[in-house]
Parts: C-alpha cells; sequence; structure tokens
C-alpha cells in the first residue's frame, strides 16, 4: 500500500488493565488524531494490537489484570524514587539519553518479588536493564536480556526480569534504565511488578497432524514456563477419531 496513509510510530501507554477505559497518546504520520481512548472490555491478558484505520500498521499492546500506575519525573535517584504498592503495573518512557528511573516498594523477608519489563517485544527501542537494590544499599539482583520463546521470532530479546527472593524487612529500590544510554519520547515500556505468578504455554511441532488410520507420526510438545512453575503437565489428544 502506498500513499498518505496512517503510520503509527509510538503509543502511550503500550497497554492497560483488562475491563478498563486507558486514554492514549499516539505518535507517527497521517494520523486522524494524537489522541483517544481504548477499551479493554473482554479482552484476554497478554499481547492485543491497535490500528488508528484498517490501511493503518498495528501496533502491539500488553493488557494485564494488575493495578496501573505511571512514573513521575524526576525519578532518576534513590532520593526521589516514585514509590509503589506491588502488585502493579508501572507505565513509563526513559525520557532522555543516560535516564535512569528509580521507584521504591516496602519488601518483607522471605518474599518472592518479580519485576518484568515489556519494551522490545511492544517495538520499543528500549534495551532495557533492571537493578534490585536491597534496604542496606547491597546489589540483590541484575539483569539485562532474557530470552522469551512465546514473543516469536527476535533477533534481539532485550526486555528484562528479575526474580528475587528478598532476605529483609525494608524498603528496596529498583533501578531501570537503557543499556545503550539512549532515551527519548519513543522509549516506552510497561513494568510489572508483584509475587510470581506461575503459568506456562505449549508450543507443538507440527502444530497440525495429517495422519491415516493406524499410522503413527512423531509429535514434539514444548512446555513453555513462566514465573518459576514447576508443575507437571497433562497432555492428551482430544477427540481424535
Amino acid at each position: 500500500t502506498v500513499g498518505e496513509i496512517p503510520f503509527v510510530t509510538g503509543i502511550f501507554p503500550a497497554g492497560g488493565r483488562v475491563g478498563t477505559r486507558t486514554p492514549v497518546s499516539l505518535s507517527g504520520w497521517n494520523l486522524p488524531f494524537a489522541q483517544t481512548e481504548l477499551a479493554f472490555d473482554g479482552r484476554q491478558p497478554g499481547q492485543s494490537s491497535f490500528q488508528v484505520s484498517r490501511a493503518s500498521n498495528a501496533m502491539p499492546l500488553w493488557l494485564d489484570t494488575l493495578p496501573e500506575a505511571f512514573e513521575r519525573e524526576p525519578n532518576d535517584a534513590k532520593t526521589n524514587a516514585t514509590p509503589v504498592t506491588l502488585p502493579v503495573v508501572l507505565n513509563g518512557r526513559i525520557d532522555r539519553p543516560g535516564d535512569w528511573d528509580v521507584f521504591r516498594f516496602e519488601g518483607r523477608a522471605g518474599q518472592q518479588f518479580v519485576a518484568e519489563v515489556f519494551a522490545r517485544r511492544l517495538d520499543s527501542p528500549v534495551d532495557s536493564l533492571l537493578r534490585l537494590i536491597d534496604p542496606a544499599g547491597k546489589q540483590l539482583a541484575c539483569n539485562d536480556d532474557r530470552e522469551d520463546k512465546s514473543s516469536g521470532l527476535n533477533t534481539h530479546h532485550a526486555d528484562s526480569y528479575v526474580s528475587a527472593r528478598l532476605l529483609a524487612d525494608g524498603d528496596y529500590t529498583l533501578y531501570l534504565g537503557d543499556t545503550q544510554r539512549s532515551g527519548g519520547p519513543s522509549f516506552t515500556y510497561r513494568l510489572r511488578l508483584s509475587a510470581p505468578r506461575p503459568d506456562f504455554e505449549l508450543r507443538v511441532t507440527p502444530s497440525g497432524l495429517n495422519v491415516r488410520a493406524g499410522a503413527s507420526i512423531p509429535l514434539t510438545a514444548y512446555a513453555l514456563r513462566k514465573d518459576g512453575f514447576t508443575n507437571a503437565i497433562s497432555l492428551a489428544l482430544k477427540d481424535a477419531p
């Protein structure tokens, strides 16, 4: 398709809470509007998409069931960190090159904690880095890239993921930055902070079966385990003729 058609280069926030209506701002070319409201009624948690028109490109969104909040600038150091209450999904931007977004939350000894960035999987240029600092000022966990095999073919799995068991009561600090020290209005992200939510997805190859009666065919099922899911998974061929 060639012409002066709408092309979206960014959307903020890049998702919302299932069952709510979320105001979003758009950037790009030939857009019929710069702001709109998206309704997430009847949607399922996970990846979705948005188009401004049938001729425009689709922008990925990530929907969740957790409460939503926004980072508050300035929050580039521990002294002005954005206070948050878990569980939450935070929407933010790496506003400028070298910017850090810092969040503070109260933790308890023995608590299991997960921080997960959704940025590159949502077509954001953010190459995230997460650092978790304990109440004594020591680094408890750090992550740059984590491969997400459920997200399709990505040349760079740039989204970060941290899972840790908190060792003491007190205020914990989470730093989110860009490893390339880049930034700007398009460097958006969604950050999930919560307890682990164990779950899994399956991928089967071949994706479709065509077998003559009495014959057999090899089938491989891949289990994509999330947030420490360790339970057994039962497989069955449903309604086989």
